[in-house]
């Protein structure tokens, strides 16, 4: 379609009409008439009332430019409308400006449909409610292009708006299936004409009868850029389980980056040779030190170089000569800085360009896996916490975030199986690292600290890979508001797209994005630890009847459902619990029956085999001390003979009860802090399931 379209800037409705010709879109009827008797001539042979429009590409919005008539249904109506156009289009000094007339449409319900091309993904569906409300309530639906006519539907019936469109108040339901199949139509053209920008559907009018008439349109036509072919992701194995590891800029001292990772590569047992490469010779942690790569004997799968930065090219640049597989650059100043290390970032890609060697950064503070027993990093973060291996896989843009999320899921008793921080992205992008970690059998989820992505279609495409292979992502995005955006620019140089198209591309993946930070690794850890419930129906035990209506709050708000206990269950319970304590759902304990040895084992056993049960929510209060260790192995015991998830949130201050909190982390049972993060795991752990 690029050949036909004569040039770019914005088209109004009688050019984006004849833009769209292909598609044979149901526009309403539209004669372009030259005077006024032309326009009552035309009017009479439409029949019926007709509108008048002077259509103009320099203005869009022509009723806010006082260019539509409406609702003319005589000669004299018609000749009056077509010479105030005349004379306003003078005024406006419209230059390509021209009258048509067109038939007025019968009532019906006004949609909207269109596309707006990001600059990261590409063109973003958009669907709505039409006319002046897509603008005034911006309730829409988005979807990366293309889309078929049953997820345009769907697209509908996500909209606040939808009942009006079910039949609201005894009214009949709006036929959208022909609006559907028009939206699939429209979808596949966003992905065949790149050189249109956005495109405006809007009003398209459902009549009863389900016929739909365009009443108006518009379209923005832009240079078209080249794009890359796609490309598969590439194998990382060198960087997150290489044989062999040298350190290039090793050091004496144990404050410096190179002595940093020397250490944390021995003290987390890494088993392959490790050099220190440092000119001055001699020991290191009782390693012999090498003078330079070419002394290795072996070439190493892995070098992690420990320079400033413009050292570090040098380093690079020998690696590649020699055939390293892998370079990690640990150095910032190059593009997060400015134009001078921009031109070393140039530098560093160049060095790397065309061979086989992977880049690592710069500007990342390294990679670590517990599978491997390497952790090489100059990160602080594990340095009193040993990690061990876990399904859980953790991909940032920001090492201090990362290494602090790292430290507190490890001390809390949890491990993270794989992490990366993937620094300025020089060579390899989040999207290579989401797509190597999805193909690891070791990998159960994917978390991802995402501040932005250069390639949309790549990052789509590692999603997709994710998504393939029943490895859910979670992503904490920031650069959601103006402010998060310039903070991102000027951080790491990463191109934060809009956040309404961030928002369509991961649900159209299937990735869930979550809103606080301290919740990625907690519903990663969630989605990688428990199986999918069989249905959205949560028990709530706990040990406080506040606490426990809170939380049955706080499970309604997310989607989920309190289950209704069976009579057999709630005769079960009340030959456990004390004879004030209530049998309902939530099931308060009472601080008398959580003081009973061995009660919480028993409770939990009766409430995890009824058959109106899909997960348990516990909340727990005040038990401390050896309590909270008795409490907290009961519940295990009961986990290990339950095929439905449990949950816990324990609210005591951590060190009052960290002992039980241990324990409970090192039997595969999550403890939350806040019965609200506990209800929004368990929404994510739900995703896709139905109501039972």
């Amino acid at each position: 379609m690029t050949a036909t379209v004569p040039r770019t800037g914005t088209w109004g409705e009688s050019s984006t009409r004849d833009l769209l010709a292909s598609l044979d879109l149901p526009f309403v009827t539209s004669v372009r008439v030259t005077h006024n008797d032309e326009a009552v001539e035309t009017a009479l042979r439409l029949g019926g009332t007709v509108v008048l429009k002077a259509v103009s590409d320099e203005v869009v919005h022509k009723t806010d430019a006082g260019l539509v008539e409406l609702k003319l249904s005589t000669s004299d109506a018609v000749r009056g409308a077509y010479e105030r156009l005349d004379q306003k289009i003078s005024e406006l000094g419209l230059s390509d400006a021209g009258i048509v007339v067109q038939e007025m449409a019968p009532p019906g319900t006004d949609l909207f449909v269109g596309w707006n091309r990001d600059a990261t993904f590409g063109p973003i569906l958009i669907v709505g409610l039409g006319g002046v409300t897509v603008e005034l309530f911006r309730d829409v639906a988005r979807h990366p292009a293309p889309v078929t006519a049953e997820h345009a539907a769907r697209m509908l019936d996500s909209l606040v708006s939808s009942r009006l469109l079910q039949g609201f108040r005894g009214a009949p339901a709006v036929d959208t299936a022909q609006f559907c199949g028009l939206v699939e139509r429209v979808s596949r053209l966003a992905v065949e004409a790149p050189e249109i920008a956005e495109l405006d559907l809007n009003p398209v009018r459902i009549l009863p009868d389900g016929r739909c008439l365009v009443l108006d349109a518009s379209a923005v036509v832009l240079p078209v850029q080249e794009s890359t072919p796609a490309a598969t992701g590439p194998d990382l194995t060198a960087l997150f389980r290489p044989r062999s590891i040298a350190v290039v800029g090793a050091s004496r001292a144990p404050d410096r980056p190179g002595g940093k990772v020397i250490r944390a590569l021995q003290r987390n047992g890494f088993g392959g040779p490790l050099y220190p490469v440092n000119p001055a010779g001699g020991e290191i942690e009782g390693l012999p030190v090498v003078r330079s790569i070419d002394e290795i004997v072996d070439t190493p799968d892995l070098v992690c170089i420990a320079l400033p930065a413009s050292a570090s090219i040098a380093a690079v640049r020998e690696c590649v000569a020699r055939g390293v597989r892998a370079v990690m650059v640990f150095a910032s100043g190059f593009g997060e800085v400015g134009a001078e290390g921009a031109a070393l970032d140039a530098e560093l890609r160049d060095a790397v360009a065309g061979s086989g060697t992977l880049l690592c950064g710069p500007n990342t503070i390294g990679i670590v896996s517990a599978h491997h027993k390497m952790a090489a990093t100059f990160s602080q973060a594990i340095d009193k916490f040993p990690d061990t291996p876990a399904g859980v896989c953790l991909v940032a843009q920001s090492g201090a975030v990362a290494g602090s999320l790292v430290s507190r899921e490890i001390s809390d008793g949890y491990s993270i199986g794989d992490w990366v921080t993937v620094g300025n992205q020089t060579d390899l992008d989040v999207a290579d690292y989401i797509s190597y970690l999805a193909g690891l059998d070791t990998t159960r989820s994917i978390a991802v600290f995402l501040e932005g992505v250069s390639d949309g279609s790549a990052f789509r495409r590692a999603l997709h890979t994710a998504r393939d292979a029943g490895i859910p992502v979670i992503v904490f995005k920031t650069g959601v508001t103006a402010a998060g955006q310039r903070a991102v620019a000027s951080h790491s140089g990463a191109l934060a797209g809009s956040q309404d198209a961030y928002r369509a591309v991961l649900e159209e993946a299937g990735a869930i994005q979550v809103e606080e930070m301290s919740q990625l690794l907690e519903v990663a850890s969630t989605l990688a630890d428990y199986p999918t419930p069989r249905g959205r129906r949560a028990a709530v035990i706990t040990t406080s009847g506040g606490a426990g209506s809170a939380t049955a709050d706080l499970l309604v708000l997310n989607d989920l459902d309190t289950a209704e206990f069976t009579e057999g269950t709630a005769r079960a319970l009340a030959g456990l619990l004390p004879k004030f304590a209530s049998v309902a759902n939530p099931l308060d304990i009472t601080a008398e029956g959580a003081f009973t040895p061995g009660l919480f084992t028993e409770v939990i056993d009766v409430v995890a085999v009824d058959p109106h049960v899909d997960a348990i929510c516990i909340v727990l209060t005040s038990i401390t001390g050896n309590d909270a260790v008795r409490v907290a192995n009961e519940i295990a015991a009961a986990k290990s003979r339950s095929d439905v998830p449990i949950l816990v949130t324990w609210l005591v201050a951590r060190p009052l009860a960290e002992a039980g909190m241990t324990t409970l982390a090192s039997s595969g049972i999550r403890v939350f802090t806040e019965p609200a993060r506990m209800a929004a795991a368990l929404r994510h752990l739900t995703k896709g399931t139905s109501r039972v």
